[in-house]
């Protein structure tokens, strides 16, 4: 009987335990998600990005792009054996996107982690030619069932085209 008195007060304290580390991850996370601030500088020469990575070491962190999108994530999954034969096991998971410029090349990023785990992104403007104005004529195409298709019409400049403003 004293045995499992003694098994239920491990467990109970294992339970409390648990339930203690679980709490400080969650107000932990809870603070990350707070202080995982995405500041970005919109400047005329550079595009730079910063996260706070900060419960993330540098290889449990990615940085991807697809086509324009810049893609940050970071995967932590640490076990912990305990000293009855028990064990801990922490997982987190981050994600982070954000839609690159169109004057941002994805293959110009550069990325360096700081020590107080805040991960720079930077990457140099490309210089786009100031596209010139011009206008787009409009054409009618032919109509579903039509044999022989209307003349092609375009609107006149000033907007008489027959376009109803509703």
């Amino acid at each position: 009987m004293e045995r499992r008195r003694q098994r239920v007060t491990q467990a109970y304290q294992l339970l409390a335990q648990d339930m203690e580390r679980r709490a400080d991850l969650t107000r932990s996370s809870a603070a990350a998600d707070r202080n995982a601030s995405t500041t970005g500088k919109e400047g005329k020469e550079n595009f730079e990005v910063t996260l706070d990575v900060s419960g993330f070491s540098p290889e449990e962190l990615t940085v991807n792009t697809e086509v324009r999108r810049l893609i940050v994530s970071g995967k932590h999954d640490k076990k912990k054996e305990a000293e009855d034969g028990g064990y801990f096991h922490e997982y987190r998971e981050w994600r982070r996107e954000a839609e690159l410029p169109q004057d941002v090349h994805p293959e110009d990023i550069l990325c360096s982690l700081s020590t107080d785990g805040q991960l720079h992104l930077q990457a140099p403007r490309l210089a786009l030619p100031a596209a010139e104005e011009r206008t787009i004529p409009i054409t009618q195409s032919p109509g579903d069932g039509e044999e022989n298709p209307p003349e092609i019409q375009t609107s006149d400049p000033e907007g008489d085209s027959g376009l109803n403003s509703s």
